[in-house]
């Protein structure tokens, strides 16, 4: 498992990946647009780096190697591509029309008012989007979908899992069945708020291009006839 601890202007963030060449090449397309935008990055690699050190300082990075005592990385287990998942739970919700009948408008709103306040956030990697959404848009969006994730066709509209207290737990075992605003084009890569570019997909397509596959029972997909 490759590691790599990065610090921009905005803070540290730790990656962690399985394949090592997809991880740096994700770490330098971020370290290239943050040095564009002005931003000093440093990347603190606590194993040889190889040809990874001369993409990363050649994409505008400041780079320490071989640091002593490496903190440990964090826990990404449940939540990655080829790793194995419990079996999921029984879905919470039949069909759309199960979920319509037993969830109220109001709280169809909040969840919608959440989802429209993320998009409309600016992110380490790019503004605020000029368009604003609201929640009735984002209803809208899934609505036409009727809860189907535009990748894997899957019913997504459970909420991410959460702990009594209220902290995020593992999802991934039921990933293909939380509900998710996507971005057709990345905020990262230019997309907007425009109705045309949005799209529901479960959290696990929308997390991982490289998994959508159309019926795929994987990670609790779930696929009623209506």
């Amino acid at each position: 498992m490759a590691g790599y601890e990065f610090e921009s202007a905005d803070g540290k963030i730790w990656f962690v990946h399985p394949n090592r060449e997809k991880l740096v090449d994700r770490l330098a397309r971020l370290v290239r647009e943050l040095v564009r935008k002005g931003a000093l990055c440093r990347i603190e690699a606590y194993a040889p780096l190889g040809p990874a050190l001369k993409l990363l300082r050649d994409a505008g990075a400041v780079c320490r190697v071989g640091l002593q005592n490496p903190p440990p990385l964090k826990p990404v287990k449940w939540q990655m591509p080829d790793m194995p998942v419990p079996d999921p739970p029984a879905p919470v919700f039949a069909t759309w029309a199960d979920y319509i009948a037993r969830t109220s408008e109001r709280e169809r709103m909040a969840r919608c008012y959440a989802a429209a306040k993320k998009a409309n956030r600016k992110r380490l990697l790019s503004d605020a989007p000029t368009t604003r959404l609201s929640a009735r848009d984002v209803w809208a969006v899934m609505q036409s979908a009727r809860g189907r994730c535009a990748h894997c066709g899957s019913l997504a509209v459970e909420n991410r899992p959460s702990s009594p207290t209220g902290a995020p737990v593992p999802w991934a075992q039921v990933g293909r069945r939380i509900g998710s605003l996507e971005h057709v084009r990345w905020r990262f890569g230019g997309g907007g708020n425009d109705m045309s570019n949005l799209a529901w997909a479960c959290l696990w397509c929308n997390t991982w291009q490289s998994e959508r596959c159309p019926q795929a029972l994987d990670h609790g997909g779930y696929y009623p006839g209506d």
